[in-house]
């Protein structure tokens, strides 16, 4: 058994007409589990399993880039089938989970809502989900997925002070948000893909995908300044579709 994750979107802010907004796939032991639910990430999903197959949802943070397709699986398990769907479970800040549940009223119909916090674990089947605060300026959790001995982590949205090293250090595969490049100085609460490349190389992780890609950019940019502060770690650019298996079955 492998743990896998397919990226569903990977543009940073909002969709373009290359890339959907933030959100994966990860799939272990037979789960489906929907990690971020940005703009475009819903039709992405549905081109490789089917809504009734979605076993859980985790959102790291509420920021519309990163949630508002979430309303899409909410009309289609409630709608979309003669009966709605036995809800799910739906993990989330609980800031995240006020807010999108006032956007619709109802959600619990079709979402078990539980609010997690930084370190907290979570089994979804046989992944489990560790949390991490993320430096960002509305609560934020990146992940450490574990299962099938592969570790997977996402640091969702993050300046360089986040909780990172314990959340990434010795993973099979980082992704990575690297929002900016180095030509823009810092942000309050977003990385460079410079500074990605360096926590690569001081966590030890085998491989970084770089993510939340700034639209309008030259991404060969971002890759390169990634690549030259990565001590040799293997670097690449998300690709809305791309699958990624570690662990064992490979």
């Amino acid at each position: 058994m492998s743990l896998a994750i397919t990226v569903l979107g990977s543009s940073g802010m909002y969709a373009t007409a290359e890339r959907a907004a933030s959100g994966y796939l990860v799939q272990a032991g037979g789960r489906n589990i929907w990690m971020d639910a940005g703009p475009g990430t819903w039709q992405n999903l549905m081109s490789i399993i089917d809504f009734e197959a979605i076993h859980a949802v985790v959102l790291s943070h509420v920021h519309p880039d990163h949630t508002t397709d979430l309303f899409q699986a909410y009309h289609a398990r409630c709608y979309g089938v003669p009966e709605p769907l036995s809800p799910i479970p739906l993990l989330a800040p609980e800031q995240t989970l006020e807010r999108v549940a006032g956007y619709v009223g109802g959600l619990d119909k079709t979402f078990d809502l539980e609010a997690v916090s930084a370190g907290r674990t979570i089994e979804v089947g046989s992944a489990k989900f560790a949390f991490f605060a993320m430096e960002h300026p509305v609560d934020t959790l990146g992940a450490r997925i574990e299962a099938g001995g592969g570790i997977i982590a996402y640091t969702a949205d993050s300046g360089r002070t986040g909780d990172l090293h314990a959340l990434a250090k010795g993973s099979d595969l980082l992704i990575s948000e690297a929002t900016l490049q180095d030509q823009d100085g810092s942000w309050s609460g977003h990385m460079s893909a410079s500074e990605a490349g360096a926590l690569a190389a001081e966590c030890g992780t085998a491989r970084l995908v770089l993510t939340h890609l700034p639209p309008r950019r030259d991404l060969e940019v971002s890759l390169a300044e990634a690549q030259g502060a990565s001590q040799g770690i293997e670097v690449e650019l998300a690709e809305d579709g791309h699958r990624y298996e570690v662990g064992e079955g490979l």
